[in-house]
């Protein structure tokens, strides 16, 4: 994390070099302003950035943070909604500036084990507002200093869908093996002793059921979705301990009389109650909401190499805990002045926040980067 900040700043630091750099080369001309200037005029600029991001990192909950690594095809093909603006508005010295963009999109893949299906929908908004002062300006180039505010929402959803028949064998299995570790203790004359049946328990629920919930537990590869349904596996573990330790000392006495259909009829009622629980639980959505806001400071700058072309930059970092524990953004590009209004930029756009919510457990440590391609008009 150190690491990420180093660099931002120094990526700060040689802009401001350069920038001030292209300020010297028209220190006379600065000094020799007229005593009456013009007041300078509005100037708007409004683009639309189509920025083809590479999305990595680790996120989850409680500990279940699966690495996710999902390029902009994957991305684009599952997109239903996808929108992006910048703009700014500068008087003299003084400007604000920012923009957004939201990303809202579905994707599904099929399951493993007791899971048939698993549907996703992810949403993704990062806005951002700058203040900027130019603290250099000339026919060369110039360089704004920023301060603003970075604000991100995620949203992610999760449908599972079940796979009935892989449950019922599941849930009669389990009942059985439960069942045979009751009659192996009365067989050992332990028939008020159920201490060690416990421990037994958590085993036959893990190698019946848990195991074949691990689809849930991992990432879809389409779109990067923390996985939300992670959850399910703790409530299911819970309810059927509970389920089985209430039921212990009935079929207990059952076995113990030698009951053949009384033994019989409780593990079918054991094990319906089992289908119908983890069917349940698997037959249903769930989602995660959270969103944040950072505090940003930053530098921006440009150098004119000709009429037409320039190189333009940015770099900022924020965060500091207050929302992120560390946010660092960082931008550059050539653009080209192709009419008075209209203009064009292709660069490289970086974003890495870390975030955590530790009254859910929550986890985003994500990287956003790729080439972005702007068009757009100044006025």
């Amino acid at each position: 994390m150190n690491r990420i900040s180093k660099l931002a700043i120094a990526g700060m630091l040689l802009l401001s070099a350069v920038t001030s750099w292209a300020g010297t080369q028209d220190t006379k001309a600065a000094v020799e302003q007229p005593e009456n200037p013009a007041i300078p005029p509005w100037q708007i600029t409004v683009g639309g950035p189509g920025w083809l991001a590479w999305v990595s990192g680790h996120t989850g909950f409680h500990g279940v943070n699966p690495y996710v690594s999902v390029g902009p095809g994957q991305i684009v093909r599952h997109v239903d909604f996808l929108w992006a603006t910048q703009a700014e508005v500068r008087k003299g010295k003084y400007g604000i500036f920012g923009g957004f963009i939201y990303v809202n999109g579905q994707a599904g893949v099929n399951g493993s084990g007791l899971v048939s299906r698993i549907g996703v929908g992810s949403q993704t908004f990062i806005g951002q507002t700058f203040l900027s002062y130019r603290i250099i300006d000339s026919p060369r180039g110039w360089l704004d200093l920023l301060g603003g505010f970075r604000f991100t929402y995620v949203g992610s959803q999760a449908d599972l869908n079940p796979n009935v028949p892989a449950i019922d064998a599941a849930s009669t299995q389990l009942v059985n093996d439960f069942a045979g570790a009751v009659d192996a203790r009365l067989v050992a004359r332990l028939q008020s002793d159920f201490s060690g049946l416990a421990s037994d328990v958590k085993t036959f629920i893990q190698d019946t059921v848990l195991d074949r919930l691990k689809s849930i537990e991992g990432s879809i590869p389409s779109l990067p979705v923390p996985p939300v349904a992670a959850g399910a596996v703790d409530t299911i573990r819970n309810h059927l301990q509970d389920l089985l330790d209430a039921d212990a000392r009935d079929l207990a006495a059952a076995i113990r009389a030698s009951a053949t259909a009384r033994v019989n009829q409780l593990k079918t009622q054991i094990s319906r109650q089992v289908a119908t629980f983890v069917t349940g639980q698997l037959n249903r959505g769930y989602s995660f909401y959270d969103s944040w806001a950072d505090p940003v400071i930053g530098l921006r700058g440009r150098l004119n190499l000709s009429k037409a072309f320039y190189l333009i930059s940015e770099a900022d970092v924020g965060g500091f805990g207050i929302g992120s524990d560390i946010a660092v953004g960082a931008y550059g590009a050539l653009g080209c002045q192709i009419t008075r209004n209209l203009f064009s930029e292709v660069g490289f756009r970086y974003l890495y926040e870390d975030f955590r919510d530790e009254s859910v457990g929550y986890l985003y440590q994500i990287s956003f980067y790729g080439p972005q391609i702007t068009v757009g008009l100044r006025f």
